[in-house]
């Protein structure tokens, strides 16, 4: 088992020398075998190793057992251990889901804020077959059948190619001993029900398939990893014109860099609009996919703040609000500071106006049907909603930023200054307009 643990840590470079490794520790004999073959191996990885074990308060006595038992190994070991007593139960009725997932959340946000450079959890070769196996319940794509990968973040997963058979006989070997959750006898579960039942008749097809599993992850994973990465340079392709297999990988990303949860049916629905027509699909109470034409754009779709004043006035300098987390920033300069040559050399017109020509009653409001503007270096005057008509959905086009005077629009987002309020040459204080949004949703697309 020692020499499966020292070759997985340097195939997938779990340590580094100088690093300090906390290992998550249950009391069971896949945590317990963790600790000690990395306490046996710290003197070879230059690595120092600390414990940190989770009292979830679901087994009453038993789950104090547990606690002392760790607290007792780590005394013996010399090894520094931090123990959480948390209600897992109340945790997980707080997210509305089971237990099981609810116990699961919690130590990984335990995990995510222990002060160390690498967790290390005690995943086996077997825990990689039965999630599998479980993935597949569910219906599961490319991804799932992945399982259990070696390393995620600080994560790592030394044991992920050892057998709990392995495990057990090292732990034999060596004279120590460790607790057994009694949950872990029931079939209340779904993964003991795997264990217990789904497991052993696959074992008898074939007595390797625990292995066989972690072998066909390894591949799927590099199948996995190249499909990422085409869709990664395919991000803003005509989705028509790409394999499935690459182009719902681009919307998966998409919604990934927006922290937005994926799932199979979603992304079908997604992907289907895309190709075929124009649809608006809801994500979730904030945000919505704007799908068609081969495009999918993700939008802010919460209704405006009706706190903030809409229309906003524009008194001075400064940075307006203007829905939800949009804003819109007004920077006065005069000649002495800003070059009106320099302006019209580097066509900067679109955010800069004559501050001279702008008359009372400065407004920042969304777009009214009647606006119309005159871009600068625009021969006509258009009207203003069909002007963003080739730049923004239906549903955008709502939150679009409009800055008028008593006379009308100065400015509008995505079109720029209107000709009337223009530099010349001969202006003397310059209005400069710039857009953009609070820095916690900052996306080219909103």
């Amino acid at each position: 088992m020692l020499e499966k643990v020292k070759a997985a840590v340097s195939k997938f470079n779990m340590l580094h020398c100088g690093e300090t490794v906390c290992c998550a520790l249950s009391g069971g004999a896949d945590s317990v075998a963790m600790l000690l073959a990395l306490k046996s191996l710290s003197a070879e990885f230059g690595i120092s190793v600390t414990a940190v074990h989770i009292n979830h308060l679901l087994r009453g006595a038993e789950s104090d057992r547990d606690e002392i038992f760790c607290c007792e190994l780590c005394r013996k070991l010399d090894i520094p251990l931090t123990v959480f007593q948390k209600n897992a139960a109340a945790f997980s009725h707080s997210l509305g889901v089971s237990v099981e997932t609810g116990a699961r959340e919690m130590r990984y946000e335990i995990f995510s804020k222990i002060p160390a450079d690498k967790i290390a959890t005690a995943h086996s070769l077997n825990d990689n077959a039965e999630t599998v196996l479980f993935r597949m319940a569910r219906g599961t794509g490319l991804r799932g059948l992945t399982g259990i990968p070696p390393v995620r973040g600080k994560i790592i997963r030394p044991l992920l190619f050892c057998t709990r058979d392995e495990i057990e006989a090292y732990l034999d070997d060596i004279g120590q001993g460790f607790v057994t959750d009694s949950t872990n006898l029931s079939d209340s579960y779904t993964r003991n029900r795997i264990r217990h039942r789904i497991m052993p008749e696959m074992t008898s097809v074939h007595e390797a398939f625990p292995r066989c599993v972690t072998s066909m992850t390894a591949s799927l994973a590099e199948d996995e990893d190249f499909l990422t990465k085409e869709a990664i340079k395919q991000k803003d392709k005509d989705l028509r014109e790409l394999h499935p297999a690459v182009g719902k990988r681009v919307i998966i990303n998409l919604l990934k860099s927006h922290k937005l949860k994926t799932n199979a049916e979603k992304i079908s629905e997604i992907w289907q609009a895309a190709l075929n027509e124009n649809k608006k699909i809801s994500l979730n109470e904030n945000f919505c996919a704007v799908c068609g034409k081969g495009q999918v754009k993700i939008i802010f779709s919460k209704k405006p703040d009706e706190s903030l004043p809409v229309p906003t006035a524009i008194e001075g300098e400064g940075k307006y609000r203007f829905f939800g987390d949009k804003f819109v920033t007004i920077t006065k300069e005069t000649c002495e500071n800003v070059n009106a040559k320099d302006i019209l050399n580097k066509k900067l017109t679109f955010q800069y106006a004559d501050y001279d020509k702008i008359l009372n009653g400065v407004l920042l409001r969304n777009r009214l049907r009647s606006d119309r503007i005159k871009p600068v270096g625009s021969a006509h005057t258009r009207e203003l909603r069909k002007l963003l008509q080739e730049k923004l959905s239906p549903e955008e086009r709502q939150f679009s930023a409009v800055i008028a005077d008593e006379k009308g629009v100065v400015w509008s987002e995505l079109v720029g200054v209107d000709d009337r309020v223009k530099v010349s040459a001969e202006t003397k204080n310059f209005l400069k307009i710039e857009i953009g949004v609070l820095p916690e949703r900052k996306d080219k697309n909103i």
